[in-house]
């Protein structure tokens, strides 16, 4: 259902220390999906503070990689590191209100929570020591004191329902470090409050963060948005999707020769329960029938296959001279014809395009056809009709060569000679594509042309 609310506003909020892979863009077009289908705002925004292995590069190529799939934010990115003087603006509020306080412990720097039983150590310092310590330079931290509140934390999740966290097994958490930088915990807060953020769509491993954000909210009287966490895509063995299981950036696809269409039209399969499976389509299109509440909770596996079959029907899809203007070059190469290239290179890409789920499979798929025979001396015995049947095509003008002529040709020289047609026509494809099999063997000798495949038939 379309939901009525003018103030849908989703973000894709990547960190910019690699490229963007399966699982970041499958999380990116949910949310976009959501957005434009409640005629929405969709948000990217960066959220660099690991600053060590942040890279403005990965920034550059994530945009373009949603570019490219069709999922153009409708702002112009932000970056956390931008925005170093409004969280503090924020943690000085939360100091005010006596929920962060100074930690001066060894390990001030680390973001992992302290333990309820040695949290007190700096959380009930009064406040004249801890102006002490602090005006005396003292390496400090940021911590939020996390309530102990009966009965737990209560939060709803959109797609898991209701759900409830005690307190007493929330230590208190860094909101700043003592460097000055902020925590990911804070600053998503932060952020998403002040981009009036109305869904987070996330991947579910952040389910656990929900807690420590709704504790930060509430402190600050802020509305908490709404929490839908998604499955994590999985390998073929159900583990968490890395690199050496597939993982494959989207820079990468893209170069491959995929469609971004293929990619976005298998992506929406992983999760949503009723994805359209029959055909292409675009982000903008999927969204009109999308619906949040239809994802499924089961932890989709990654299908290489599967995503193959996107590709092979957005292939499919595509109009025949596109295909032919994309491949020109190969077959140009291949054929020596630099101009004048008829009807029958569209023949040979309808032929050979139901296998190829990308543009560079089709590519390779023609010049694998179209390439010329290594044969070892002595590999094929030579018929003594080979050079007939060369003078035979060579007789047929430049004007009739085309499939249909060519098919009849070869076929009336056989008949003629009464040659079984399996010794014929298997001998002649091997001297022809030195291959058992393939396209039409009328087809191939077509699409060379005159010239390279006489000279192919009279090959010793």
């Amino acid at each position: 259902m379309v939901e009525t609310s003018t103030r849908t506003i989703t973000r894709f909020a990547p960190s910019p220390t690699g490229s963007l892979h399966i699982g970041g863009a499958h999380t990116a077009l949910f949310n976009y999906l959501w957005a434009k289908h409640n005629n929405g705002t969709f948000i990217l925004r960066f959220e660099d503070t690991d600053t060590v292995r942040s890279s403005v590069v990965y920034e550059e190529s994530i945009l373009q990689d949603m570019r490219w799939l069709g999922m153009a934010p409708d702002e112009n990115p932000t970056r956390q590191t931008e925005r170093g003087a409004r969280y503090a603006e924020v943690l000085a509020e939360l100091r005010s209100r006596s929920v962060a306080y100074p930690c001066f412990c060894s390990n001030t720097d680390s973001t992992e929570p302290q333990s309820v039983s040695t949290r007190d150590r700096c959380r009930n310092l009064s406040p004249s020591e801890r102006e002490r310590r602090i005006s005396a330079g003292e390496a400090h931290c940021w911590r939020f004191a996390a309530p102990e509140l009966a009965g737990g934390i209560t939060f709803n999740d959109r797609l898991r329902g209701r759900l409830t966290v005690q307190t007493d097994s929330i230590g208190d958490f860094v909101l700043a470090r003592s460097d000055a930088s902020y925590t990911y915990l804070f600053a998503v807060v932060v952020d998403d409050h002040d981009s009036n953020i109305s869904h987070v769509i996330r991947g579910e491993e952040h389910l656990s963060n929900v807690p420590k954000q709704e504790l930060i909210y509430r402190a600050l009287g802020w509305e908490a948005p709404e929490w839908v966490h998604i499955p994590m895509i999985l390998d073929r063995e159900r583990h968490k999707l890395s690199k050496r299981s597939g993982a494959i950036s989207i820079g990468s696809y893209r170069e491959s020769g995929w469609s971004p269409e293929a990619l976005t039209s298998y992506l929406a399969t992983l999760s949503w329960s009723y994805a359209p499976t029959d055909r292409i389509s675009d982000p903008m299109e999927l969204s009109r029938v999308f619906d949040l509440d239809s994802v499924a909770l089961v932890s989709p596996v990654h299908d290489e296959e599967r995503m193959r079959y996107f590709g092979r029907l957005s292939v499919a899809s595509t109009p025949i001279e596109t295909l032919l203007d994309e491949c020109l070059d190969i077959l140009i190469l291949n054929t020596g014809i630099t101009n004048g290239l008829g009807p029958e290179m569209l023949l040979l890409i309808e032929e050979l395009r139901p296998l190829c789920a990308t543009t560079e499979e089709l590519k390779l798929a023609i010049a694998s056809a179209l390439a010329t025979p290594e044969h070892d001396e002595g590999q094929l015995e030579e018929p003594k009709w080979m050079p007939a049947l060369a003078e035979r095509l060579a007789n047929l003008p430049n004007t009739n060569w085309t499939f249909e002529n060519v098919k009849s040709c070869i076929k009336a020289f056989q008949t003629e000679l009464a040659i079984k047609g399996r010794d014929f026509y298997h001998t002649l494809r091997l001297k022809i594509t030195g291959r058992e099999d393939g396209a039409p063997l009328a087809l191939i000798i077509s699409c060379l042309g005159k010239n390279i495949a006489i000279e192919r038939i009279l090959r010793r």
